[in-house]
Order: C-alpha cells, then structure tokens, then sequence
C-alpha cells in the first residue's frame, strides 16, 4: 500500500502535480532560487513580476549581493528573467511556471504577454496588486480601477493563447 497521495490539481486547465506553488516575490526571482524550490517539491513558481521597466528604487530586501551561496539581485533586465523563465520551463517540464507581468500602457502588456508566451511559460499573471508601484499607470492603482482591469485582461488574452490571472 503506497503512502504517497495524488494531490494533482487542474487550475485553468493547466495539470499541476501539486497546489503548492512558490508566490511572485524576490525568492521567485532567479533561476538558482526557482529551481531549488522546484527540486524540492513545489508544483510551480510563480515567477517574480517582470515589466519593460526597471525600477530605480531598490529597497532594503535587494541591498544583499549573495545568500547561502546563491546570487540574490534586486531587478534585472526583461531579457534575463525570460531567459531564466524559458530554461525554468525546459529543465523542469512537468512543473507550472507562471509569469507575472505588469505593463503601463496596451503595448507593453502586449509585448510582455507575447515575450512570456515566447519563453514557454504555462500561464500569465497580470500584476494589478503591486503597492510600491509611483505611476497610476500600474500596480494597485490600476487594480482599483475595474474598467483598466478588464481592458488590460483583454489586451493580454488577445497577446496570447495561455490562461490569463488577473492578481488584484
């Protein structure tokens, strides 16, 4: 009799082996980080949130260079983290790898979509929660305005062919 339970899941029609998954936050943002919480079990990443933008406000959680022998750097380039997202996904094929973006305008939520989708990602989160955010064009204050909600899940399901989440 195996003790081993099948706690598989179907979210968005996506097979996940498990519900458990690392949340978008600094520890989701790099492939070392990712990939030991995958060795270790987790059914997917929730890959820290990327955007066309690269924040020149570094707070105190990004001040270190290193922990426990793995690089820990605030923000990176788009390129760098699709780069760690696509060999995410090819390493480590039956885990979920979500990308979570978050654009200013139509055309980055479109490029962004179009990038992740590019880089083999399974599903798209649309940041609309991000507090720290300056500009009323992202983050939370988009989150707060239902109508840009809905057309900035529309301009993202039009970019792509995955499931889209809206994270408010």
């Amino acid at each position: 009799m195996s003790l081993k339970k099948d706690l598989s899941i179907d979210f968005l029609g996506v097979k996940c082996e498990n519900p458990f998954f690392l949340s978008s936050s600094p520890v989701g943002s790099n492939y070392e980080m990712c990939a030991k919480a995958l060795e270790a079990g987790w059914g997917g990443i929730y890959y820290k949130t990327i955007g066309i933008f690269i924040p020149d406000e570094c707070s105190p959680r990004f001040d270190i260079t290193t922990k426990e022998g793995t690089p820990w750097v605030g923000f990176k380039p788009l390129e760098v983290n699709l780069e760690y997202m696509r060999r995410l996904k090819q390493d480590y094929p039956n885990k979920v790898i979500v990308a979570s973006i978050m654009g200013s305008n139509d055309e980055e939520w479109t490029t962004l979509a179009k990038a992740v989708t590019e880089a083999g990602v399974d599903m798209i989160e649309c940041n609309f929660s991000c507090p720290q955010m300056t500009s009323h064009a992202m983050g939370s204050d988009v989150g707060q305005n239902p109508e840009l909600v809905k057309h900035y899940c529309e301009v993202v399901t039009a970019a792509t062919h995955l499931p889209v989440i809206a994270k408010m």
